[in-house]
Parts: C-alpha cells; structure tokens; sequence
C-alpha cells in the first residue's frame, strides 16, 4: 500500500496507545467545556507529524464570553500544557469560535473524547 492509499484509509497516525491517552484528557475537556475537542492537523495527515493540534470549538457566544474574563493566549498555552503532562503527546491545544474555525478549516477533524457506548454498558 502507498503512502496516499495509507492517508486514505488511517484515522490518525497516532499509535493506539496516544488514541487512548489523549481520548481520556479528551474526556476531561468535554467535562470541562461541556463540547467535543477535535484532533487536527498533521496527526491525522502523515507519519513525521511534529505536534499534535487539538482544537475546541464553542459557540461564538460563549467564546466571546469567555474571553471577557480570561486571556485566550495563557488559556491556549495551560491547555496544551496540561494536554502535555497527561498525555506526553506534542500538544497544541486552542480554543476557538465555531464560526470562524468552519469557515477556516477544510480538513479533516477526529472527536477525541466521546463514551465509549461499550464501556459504559459494561459499567452499567
């Protein structure tokens, strides 16, 4: 298989042992933002991916309210950090408005993050 037929086909070029890490601080910041975070970027494009960009994106409201009362920047540089020490993954982590990052963005985004409707039956 070539590199385009193996773009085509992968999710992510990820290990699976980074999915699950970074699926679980995925969890924490969809309890923290009540919205999915999105895997983005050369992690979901090639092998020699240098960072991994995960991005959140709320609703322009909310956004705007959110930037009344803390600075985005240090907001962007803690969530990354923390995304760092909880996954040990090369994270860029932004916070964005839904508009303009639609209107931005023409590539592929993965939800990082959601149940796993199979785990939860088993808890159950």
């Amino acid at each position: 298989m070539g590199a385009a037929e193996d773009a085509a086909w992968r999710a992510t070029y990820l290990l699976q042992s980074e999915v699950s890490l970074l699926n679980g601080w995925g969890r924490e910041l969809r309890r923290t933002f009540g919205e999915t975070a999105y895997l983005v970027g050369s992690a979901l494009e090639r092998r020699d991916h240098r960072d991994v960009d995960v991005r959140i994106m709320l609703d322009d409201q909310h956004y705007d309210d959110l930037a009344k009362v803390i600075d985005l920047e240090t907001l962007n540089l803690s969530l990354s950090l923390w995304g760092q020490k909880a996954t040990g993954l090369p994270i860029d982590c932004q916070v964005q408005h839904t508009s303009s990052a639609n209107e931005d963005f023409h590539g592929r985004r993965h939800p990082i993050g959601r149940e796993n409707p199979k785990a939860l039956e088993r808890a159950a």
